[in-house]
């Protein structure tokens, strides 16, 4: 590595410093290999008092095996339990099992080699025992997070991000009137620690987005991650060419479908929480909400820390005690979270690998090796996506989670969504911001229309908001969608109309091939002026009233059944 630093130019003293090494250490080991190759890397011979005994390669492997199975505590073994067990039981050579068992001071002292052959660290140990806490703990060297994959540079504002959750450490107060548990059916309210999903920039530990979960179980599920992830890089129209992700969620189907759609690399953390610089992150961050949150609420960041806030806690579940009198409110939790990412993002960060820096100020230039976010992907980035049937007069449910974990039947419409009844198509939506409506389009071929063609794009959502969202002033666009109904109904009432039966064939033929509602408005008034021009008679008229009549009866149902007063 040395020798390639210098030839690319650097001086022998930078290229060492880059190494981490001395230029007396360089020219040593350099000499020794320019003049006898690979063997002049080998020890040397020593002077001073020869060894007591010599360890085959044999030996030391059982030895070293014997001391990893004893147990003398966490990370430890015992050296002289296992040198003499080997040596009573013969296994190892006999001068050698002889001089571990002669008489000494004290038991305890064993030629050197024995100890040299049996040595190992407390991460080994823990890796024999639990190979999956060895790989959660890992071999770690200070700063390698912060590098590129090959080891030859760090890492720069924008590259990498790692994403993580985490519960935070306080009881938050959720208004939840549709009840389930004790406490929301006595005080129509919820109390729980709500799942954080977080991300930061692995140069600077700046934070990049974060999104918080409130679900019936207080858990999360790829969806989340991907609306989580997909609302943070859609602000700035950016994303990091890799990101850090541990297993479950983070690594679902729908997740690494999102990332393959936004060219993200995904690097694996699976079962190594350690290998994560966001873990880190959460402690200083717990630290400043700690200061942040009102007094009271505090659960502590180990069991039974917080003994009044840990027994308010559990009268609060069990529905003894009104939660609002302990525990902050959403809206209060979340003002004092921004505060806390807002310090943390503007404090100093001390590192005793790379000097001290800002977040906020490091991270000033990311958009040169962050990449933009490709056209489309919001599509990618919706956690709802089920096929259903068009019901009558342009109609579509799906029954979902609601952002707050419960089911809730959302019911979509569009001035245009009636022409396609019978359909299956496919509605794409994010419940969070069912404001801004649904992405409707064909499951399936049909008639002379092929699957995947966009019927709606917005849809607007007519159910009611779920109860959550109502309290919160969240979600709540049923006053904006009774336009669009309103429209819709119009447009439906207009072209059925029309469709009198002289020329009912060619008026569902127009409308099948996607007539604009404006061409739909010009049927209507051509077939007036020829029902004019004929001189209907009173019976005819009648009959289109009655039609009309039923067509305003059918949609005033689905008012009804959406709890929408047009």
């Amino acid at each position: 590595m040395i020798e390639q630093y210098m030839a690319e130019g650097r001086s022998e003293c930078a290229a060492c410093a880059e190494a981490g090494v001395s230029v007396a250490w360089y020219r040593r080991w350099a000499g020794r290999l320019a003049e006898a190759g690979l063997e002049g890397l080998k020890d040397l011979p020593r002077s001073g008092r020869p060894p007591l005994v010599l360890v085959s390669a044999e030996d030391a492997a059982t030895l070293r095996s014997a001391y990893l199975k004893s147990n003398r505590g966490r990370g430890l073994g015992s050296m002289t339990m296992a040198a003499r067990n080997m040596a009573y039981r013969g296994r190892l050579a006999p001068e050698l099992c002889a001089e571990i068992l002669r008489e000494r001071a004290s038991k305890h002292q064993l030629p050197r080699e024995v100890v040299r052959a049996m040595r190992a660290a407390p991460a080994e140990v823990q890796r024999y025992r639990d190979p999956k806490a060895g790989q959660n703990d890992g071999i770690y060297t200070p700063g390698w997070l912060r590098m590129v994959a090959d080891g030859s540079r760090r890492l720069l504002p924008g590259e990498r991000q790692v994403w993580d959750d985490a519960s935070v450490n306080v009881g938050v107060v959720v208004p939840w009137t549709r009840g389930g548990d004790a406490c929301s059916d006595r005080w129509g309210v919820r109390v729980a620690r709500f799942q954080l999903l977080l991300g930061v920039d692995c140069a600077t530990d700046y934070v990049c987005g974060y999104g918080y979960v409130m679900r019936d179980n207080d858990a999360y599920n790829g969806g989340d991650v991907v609306r989580v992830m997909h609302k943070a890089w859609s602000l700035t129209g950016l994303a990091p060419q890799e990101v850090v992700l541990e297993g479950g969620a983070w690594q679902a189907q729908k997740v690494l479908a999102f990332l393959e759609a936004a060219g993200v690399r995904p690097i694996s953390a699976k079962g190594r929480p350690n290998q994560k610089l966001v873990e880190g992150y959460f402690n200083r961050l717990w630290t400043a909400l700690s200061i942040e949150l009102p007094a009271q609420g505090q659960v502590g960041r180990f069991r039974g820390e917080m003994a009044a806030e840990n027994q308010a806690w559990m009268r609060c579940r069990k529905g003894v005690a009104d939660p609002r009198r302990y525990f902050p409110m959403l809206d209060e939790f979340l003002a004092a979270l921004e505060g806390a990412i807002e310090f943390v993002n503007a404090e100093r960060v001390e590192s005793a690998q790379y000097g001290t820096w800002h977040p906020a100020e490091a991270q000033r230039g990311w958009e040169a090796q962050a990449q933009a976010l490709p056209a489309g992907l919001w599509r990618h980035a919706l956690p709802v996506d089920e096929v259903r049937k068009c019901r009558r007069r342009g109609l579509v449910g799906v029954r979902a989670e609601s952002p707050f974990g419960f089911a809730h039947d959302y019911l979509f419409t569009a001035p245009d969504l009636y022409r396609w009844e019978g359909a299956a198509l496919r509605v794409q939506f994010d419940p969070h911001l069912i404001a801004i409506g649904a992405e409707i389009s064909l499951a399936k071929a049909w008639q002379e229309w092929s699957a995947g063609t966009v019927v709606a794009e917005g849809a607007q959502c007519i159910s009611a908001a779920p109860d959550v969202a109502a309290v919160l002033g969240w979600l709540d666009n049923r006053a904006a969608a009774r336009a669009g109904k309103r429209a819709s109904r119009a447009l439906v009432a207009t072209s059925v109309a029309a469709f009198d039966p002289r020329k009912q064939a060619a008026a569902r033929s127009t409308i099948a091939r996607g007539t604009s509602p404006a061409s739909a408005r010009e049927d209507y008034a051509r077939g007036q002026a020829a029902r004019l021009e004929e001189g209907e008679d009173a019976l005819e008229t009648i009959r289109r009233s009655r039609r009309r009549a039923a067509l305003a009866t059918d949609w005033a149902k689905a008012e009804a059944e959406a709890g929408i007063i047009a």
